[in-house]
C-alpha cells in the first residue's frame, strides 16, 4: 500500500481515502477505506477530518501526478443540469439467475446485429426492426440485474472489437439510464442510439480501422466520417426518434467544445449525446483493440478523471461511477487474505464489498470448485474490522486468468 497524507480540503473525486485522522467510528462513513465518488463524502470528509491518508494505489493521486482534480469548467460553456430520477429501479434477480436469460438475449443481438451489419456492407436495406426486437429484451434484463450483461462484456472474443463494441456500448448506456433513474423510454432511445453510433464504421476502409500505428490527419478526417455514415444509413427510417439520432450525431462532441463533428459544448450537447461519449470512451479502452491492450476496469474509472469537465461532464463521470461501481463487473481482483477473484456482481449500498468468485488461493493455485463470496455479506455477519476485503485491482489476464474459464 503506498499511502500519502494530504489535507481534507485537497481530497478529490476519484481518491482512495483508506485511514482517517480520527477512528472510524467517530465518522459517518459507513465502513474503512472508500473511494470518494460524491460531492456528499468530500464535505464529509472536510466537516469531520483535518487530513487524511489516500492510498495512490486504488485511486488517483494528487494534483502533482497530473491525476488530480477536475479541471475548473472553461467560461462560456452552456449549462448542462443532469434530470432529476423519474424512476427507482431496484435488482429483481441474482446475477447467478439473470445469467442465464442475458446469455441467450445477448446471442440473439449477435445475431441480428451481424445480419444488419452486413446488410449495410452489400448494399441492401438493413431490417432494423429485428434488432429493436432483440435490444428490447436486452434492455429488460439490464433492468432486473445488470451486472448480468456487465458480466458478459468480459465473455467477448478478443479479435471482434469492431463487432461487438456497439453492443456493449448499447448495454453498458442502458445501464447507466437504469442509474439516472431515466423512464424506460428514453432508456430505449439510448440501448438503440449506442448500437448504432458506430455503425458508420462500415463504411469506412477496414484498413484504417485496425491500423496499429497513429493515423495520418488524413485518414483520422476519413474514420471521423463514420459520424456521417451512420446518420445516412438512419436518416431513412421513421423508427429512429429524433433523440437517438441526435445521440448519433453527437456521441464524439466533448463537454468543453473540443470534440467532432461540429465542436459542440455544455448543454449544446443533448444529454443522450454526452452519456454516449462516456461510454463509447470506456468501452474502448477496457478493450484489446489493435493499437492498444485492455486497461482493467479499475484503472479505466481513474483515466476518466483526467477528462472531468475537459471531453466529458463531471457530474455524469460521477454517475456513470455508481453504474459501474468502484470495482466494475468482470474486474480481477486480490482480496486482503491473498485470495484472487474476478466481481461478478456489485453491492449497491457499498461498493467496495461486492460479490467476488474466488478463482485462486492465498498461494495462487486455482481453486477447484470456485466459490461466491458477497464480501458485504460476510462484513455485516462478521461485524469486525478484520473482514475480507479488496486490496487491488489486477491487469487483465493477470496469473493466465480467463473470465470465459468461469463462466458460471
Amino acid at each position: 500500500m503506498l499511502q500519502m497524507k494530504i489535507a481534507a480540503h485537497q481530497v478529490a473525486m476519484g481518491m482512495y481515502v483508506s485511514s482517517l485522522d480520527r477512528p472510524w467510528t467517530e465518522t459517518p462513513f459507513p465502513f474503512q477505506g472508500f473511494l470518494v465518488a460524491k460531492e456528499s463524502e468530500l464535505r464529509g470528509l472536510q466537516k469531520h477530518c483535518a487530513h487524511v491518508f489516500i492510498d495512490v494505489e486504488k485511486g488517483i493521486a494528487p494534483r502533482s501526478s497530473n491525476m488530480g482534480s477536475a479541471a475548473p469548467l472553461a467560461a462560456g460553456i452552456p449549462p448542462a443540469p443532469l434530470p432529476k430520477p423519474s424512476v427507482k429501479y431496484e435488482k429483481q434477480a441474482p446475477v447467478e439467475d439473470e445469467l442465464a436469460i442475458a446469455s441467450e438475449v445477448r446471442e440473439a443481438i449477435n445475431e441480428k446485429i451481424g445480419e444488419f451489419m452486413e446488410d449495410i456492407r452489400s448494399g441492401r436495406a438493413p431490417n432494423l426492426s429485428s434488432v429493436k426486437h432483440a435490444i428490447a429484451r436486452m434492455e429488460e434484463s439490464i433492468l432486473r440485474n445488470p451486472d448480468a450483461f456487465m458480466w458478459l462484456r468480459q465473455l467477448r472474443k478478443k479479435d471482434a472489437y469492431s463487432y461487438t463494441h456497439c453492443i456493449d456500448c448499447s448495454a453498458l448506456a442502458v445501464a447507466f439510464g437504469r442509474q439516472l433513474g431515466l423512464p424506460a423510454e428514453q432508456i430505449h432511445e439510448l440501448a438503440l442510439g449506442a448500437l448504432l453510433f458506430d455503425i458508420g464504421k462500415t463504411k469506412v476502409p477496414e484498413k484504417l480501422l485496425s491500423k496499429a500505428g497513429k493515423l495520418s490527419d488524413d485518414e483520422f478526417s476519413i474514420v471521423k466520417m463514420h459520424v456521417e455514415f451512420a446518420l445516412g444509413i438512419v436518416d431513412g427510417d421513421n423508427g429512429i426518434s429524433p433523440q437517438t439520432r441526435a445521440m448519433i450525431a453527437t456521441h464524439h462532441e466533448h463537454f468543453d467544445g473540443s470534440g467532432y463533428p461540429k465542436r459542440l459544448k455544455g448543454g449544446e450537447i443533448p444529454l443522450l449525446g454526452r452519456i454516449a461519449a462516456i461510454v463509447d470512451f470506456y468501452d474502448a479502452v477496457t478493450s484489446d483493440r489493435p493499437y492498444s491492450s485492455a486497461m482493467s476496469p479499475h484503472d479505466a474509472i481513474k483515466y476518466l478523471y483526467q477528462f472531468r469537465n475537459t471531453h466529458y461532464q463531471d457530474e455524469l463521470i460521477e454517475q456513470f461511477i455508481q453504474t459501474i461501481g468502484a470495482y466494475p463487473v468482470g474486474t480481477l481482483v486480490e482480496l486482503s487474505t491473498g485470495e484472487v477473484g474476478i466481481v461478478i456482481e456489485q453491492n449497491q449500498v457499498r461498493r467496495l464489498l461486492p460479490k467476488v468468485i474466488v478463482v485462486l488461493d492465498a498461494n495462487k493455485i486455482p481453486v477447484g470448485n470456485p466459490p461466491i463470496r458477497d464480501l458485504m455479506l460476510e462484513a455485516n455477519e462478521n461485524n469486525s474490522d478484520k473482514f475480507v476485503s479488496i486490496t487491488k485491482s489486477l491487469n487483465p489476464g493477470s496469473h493466465g486468468i480467463e473470465p470465459e474459464d468461469y463462466y458460471l
